[in-house]
This record gives structure tokens, C-alpha cells and sequence, in this order.
């Protein structure tokens, strides 16, 4: 535990908010991005979901949904940077909901902390689990490291990925046709092209989350008062130029659309691999040395695996340090040698592969699994700017901060992201049967309902938010309640 006379600043801030240092701070702001980049991890994004842009829109919507939706993400990071700022806690989200809610902070708190954090168990995949837990059992030093290779790996692999596939194809499409040819699919039962553009945006939506990653870790983040904001917009900026400059280089190397489309000719229903594949093919008449370029995007999922646990293990740290989960004692101790949550990081590792189960479904699984995701992270990211929106005339804001620009940002950013929760609840095929359901409104009403249920019967009479473990007399100064002043919890 550093001294409470610690001259790093967010330890200081920390303090005044009520928290004693418990976390190691191993992280220059810098780092925290890399963490946050890999978690984005936009070949992954892109290499998971490009078929759902190219079927709902074409290029065009690929190309434009990408831009349209990274620029109205920086607003969102903007936005998030300066609560952060102000706010440099573990957990971030609940915790700036609890400060700007008012009276109504502790059940604001709860409903966010819980969708935050089982947004998160789905957010985290794939079958080395054991391995990325154990790896996550280092201390943070050494997993920033590894999310300094991931960033590299992110940075030349597309490169890369990029300059073969425009060496070896033999066709380049027009870019005429890159940026403006626009796809109905007829198939899907859909005719209205606004529809059709709209689900087209779904695969640049899932591919702007996980930047919340910079809050989770900003205990972990030295002066983490000043430097807050900074690791979100440069993840959010280095995510926006690698997946447009990927994109791009897989729309303007299709070979054949129709082929591509056709689910009885395409690769196992991976449009990224098909697409490296005609490459080759074309060029060599055999397609088998693309799969070597595939491992660039497996590459980066196990980066974005390893970091996403070291993410979701602050979260539930920082959540049962307020006692919101059960057996909060065990998730919120921290080894004295690693400086590490432990029992957190086995414990988002076990959910993560419960809840990651349904993929094993196929495809479709997936597309559920990540619109489920997505929708509550989008909530958690939406309802914190929301309430700094309305509790504008009282925020004080801390060393990132947007000025007369705050409130007009938050707005947009709040705007935006409940526009990103209605469309991934949409149906994406009509009829609608058993096999083309969108399961994300049911799943996250349910989810919603349960934490509402167990919040009236039970959480409110015992759950008062944030509990402070500091003797400080800043922390009642804090001006964020509108009836209460801060509470100290034992």
C-alpha cells in the first residue's frame, strides 16, 4: 500500500475520492492505450464481422459506416476522457454514475456496474482462457509488455496484410465502386435501403468498443488525474486508421462478390479469409499460403483475450471493493507480491467461459453473443455522459476537460450511443423465426429486469454505492450529490 503522502497525483486524487492506494500504478499513459488498442483490436473486429457490412450495404456502407462511426466514437471518448479525468477510479463507469446521479447515485451505480460487468464476460473469448488467466497472474509490468508487442503486432501485421494483398492480387476493383457501390441483399427479407444501411453499421459499432478498458485500469495509471482522456482517444484514433486502412485493402482485393456472398462457394463463412484466399489464387491457382496472413488477426485475438481479462479483473475488483458482488471480500484482494487481483482475474475467466458457451453454436451465436455485448456496453458508456449532461451546472472538471464544448459533446455522445443500443436490438432478417431471432433485447431486458428485481427487494437496503475507507476531509467537499453528501460505509 503506497503512503497516503504519495506525490503521484491520482493517488492523491484517489484519496480525496476515499480510496486508499491498494493497486500498483506501473502504467505510463501511454501503455494504458496500448492496452486499450489491443482490447479494440480492430483486425479482430473487422476479420469477425466483415460479412455482416458486406451484406447489409456493400463497400459502401464497409467504408462510410467506418468513418461515420469512429468520428462519432472520438466524441464518445471525449466525453468519457473528461469523467475520467475527474473521477480516476477503478470500475470508472458505476463510479462516475453513482457521483453524477444524485439521489438516485446508488441505484444508478448498481444497474451499471452489473451490465458493465457482464458485458464484459461476453466481450471475452476464445479457447485459451487458462492461458490468458495465468498470464494475467504477472504483474502488471509484465502484461504491459505484452500489450506493447500486441500494439506492434497490431501495427505491422496490417501493414503487412495490407502490402500483400496489393502486391499479389491480380484485380483491383475500382475505387469507384470501393466507395460507392451499395449492396440491398434482397435475401435477408429486407427492402428498405436506410434499414439495410443501418445493420451495415453494426460491424464498425462492435469494433468501437472496449475503450471503457482506460477507466477499469486507471487506478493502475501514473497522475491519472492529468493524464485521463489521452489513452482513450489515441486507442480510439490508432483503432480508426488501421481498421480503415484494412478495410479498404480487403474491399478494393475482391475478386468476385457474388462468389464471395454465395455461403455454398465461401471459406466456412469467413469473408476475410475467402477473400485472402481468391488472392492467391488468382495469382498462384492455389490459395492455401493466405492462410499464414490469417494468423495476424488470431495474433491479435489472444492479445485482446489476455488484455480484455486484465480489464474485466478491475472491474469486479473495483466493484466489490464497494461491496456490490457477492463475495465481495474474496474478488477484492490483491496479492502483495504481484500486486494483482487474483481471485478477480480467475473469477471474470470462469464467467467468461460459462458465458461464452453459445458460441460454440457457430456463426450466428457469435453475431448474438457480440450484439448482446455490445448493447450493454454501449448503455454503460451512454448513461454516465447522460447524467454529466444533466448534472452540467455542477461538474467541476478536472485537468482533461472540453470547456463550453463539454455539454454539447455529451449530448451527441449520449445521442449516438442509444442509436448503437437500438440497432443491435433490430431484427436482421425477416421473417422472423427461431434461427434469425435477435436475442439481445430479451437477453438484456432480462439482465435489466433481474438487477432491477434483486435492487427492489433486496441491494437497496444495503447497497448505499461507493463505500470510502479514507478519514478526509476533501471527501465530503465533493459536490456531485443532490441530496446526500458522500457516505463512509464499514
Amino acid at each position: 500500500m503506497q503512503s497516503e503522502l504519495s506525490t503521484d497525483t491520482g493517488t492523491r486524487r484517489l484519496l480525496q475520492l476515499g480510496y486508499r492506494q491498494t493497486l500498483q500504478r506501473p502504467l505510463h499513459w501511454t501503455h494504458n492505450s496500448c492496452i486499450c488498442l489491443c482490447i479494440m483490436s480492430p483486425l479482430t473486429a473487422i476479420t469477425g464481422l466483415y460479412g455482416q457490412g458486406l451484406l447489409y450495404g456493400g463497400p459502401a456502407v464497409l467504408i462510410w459506416g467506418w468513418v461515420l462511426t469512429g468520428c462519432f466514437t472520438m466524441l464518445v471518448g471525449l466525453a468519457m476522457g473528461e469523467l475520467s479525468s475527474k473521477f480516476p477510479v477503478s470500475g470508472g463507469l458505476y463510479f462516475w454514475s453513482f457521483m453524477l446521479a444524485g439521489q438516485y447515485g446508488p441505484c444508478a451505480s448498481w444497474l451499471v456496474g452489473w451490465v458493465n460487468m457482464l458485458g464484459q464476460q461476453l466481450y471475452v473469448y476464445g479457447g485459451l482462457l487458462i492461458v490468458y488467466a495465468s498470464i494475467n497472474g504477472f504483474p502488471l509490468k509484465t502484461v504491459t509488455k505484452l500489450a506493447r508487442i500486441g500494439t506492434w503486432w497490431l501495427v505491422a501485421g496490417s501493414f503487412i496484410i495490407v502490402l500483400t494483398l496489393l502486391m499479389v492480387t491480380k484485380k483491383h476493383q475500382k475505387w469507384s465502386w470501393v466507395l460507392a457501390d451499395f449492396e440491398s441483399n434482397a435475401g435477408a427479407g429486407i427492402t428498405n435501403n436506410i434499414y439495410i444501411f443501418v445493420l451495415g453499421l453494426l460491424t464498425a459499432c462492435w469494433s468501437f468498443t472496449g475503450y471503457d478498458a482506460s477507466a477499469h485500469l486507471i487506478e493502475e495509471t501514473m497522475a491519472a488525474d492529468a493524464t485521463a482522456g489521452w489513452p482513450i482517444l489515441y486507442a480510439i484514433g490508432a483503432s480508426f486508421v488501421i481498421g480503415l486502412v484494412y478495410l479498404l485493402s480487403l474491399t478494393v482485393c475482391i475478386q468476385d462478390l457474388t462468389d464471395l456472398t454465395n455461403p455454398t462457394i465461401s471459406l466456412s463463412g469467413s469473408y476475410v479469409a475467402q477473400i485472402m484466399w481468391d488472392v492467391f489464387e488468382s495469382r498462384y491457382g492455389y490459395g492455401l499460403p493466405s492462410l499464414l496472413l490469417m494468423l495476424v488477426p488470431l495474433g491479435a485475438i489472444c492479445f485482446c483475450g489476455i488484455l480484455s481479462i486484465t480489464s474485466a479483473s478491475r472491474m469486479l475488483y473495483g466493484f466489490s471493493r464497494d461491496g456490490a458482488v457477492p463475495f465481495s471480500e474474496t474478488w477484492m484482494q490483491v496479492d502483495k507480491a504481484t500486486g494483482v487481483p487474483l481471485h478477480a482475474v480467475w473469477a471474470v475467466t470462469s464467467a467468461s467461459f460459462i458465458m461464452g458457451l453459445p458460441l460454440l453454436q457457430g456463426p450466428a451465436a457469435f453475431l448474438a453473443t457480440t450484439s448482446i455485448a455490445t448493447v450493454g456496453l454501449a448503455l454503460c458508456y451512454g448513461l454516465p455522459i447522460g447524467l454529466h449532461v444533466l448534472a452540467s451546472n455542477r461538474f467541476e472538471a478536472g485537468a482533461f476537460t472540453l470547456g463550453r464544448w463539454s455539454v454539447p459533446v455529451g449530448y451527441v455522445s449520449f445521442t449516438w450511443l442509444m442509436f448503437c443500443v437500438v440497432i443491435f436490438m433490430l431484427p436482421t432478417a425477416y421473417p422472423i423465426t427461431g434461427v434469425t431471432f435477435n436475442f439481445a433485447p430479451a437477453v438484456l431486458g432480462g439482465i435489466l429486469l433481474l438487477a432491477g428485481v434483486v435492487w427492489c427487494l433486496t441491494a437497496r437496503f444495503w447497497f448505499a454505492g461507493p463505500r470510502t475507507d479514507v478519514h478526509n476531509s476533501d471527501v465530503v467537499k465533493v459536490q456531485y450529490w443532490i441530496s446526500d453528501p458522500p457516505r463512509r460505509c464499514n
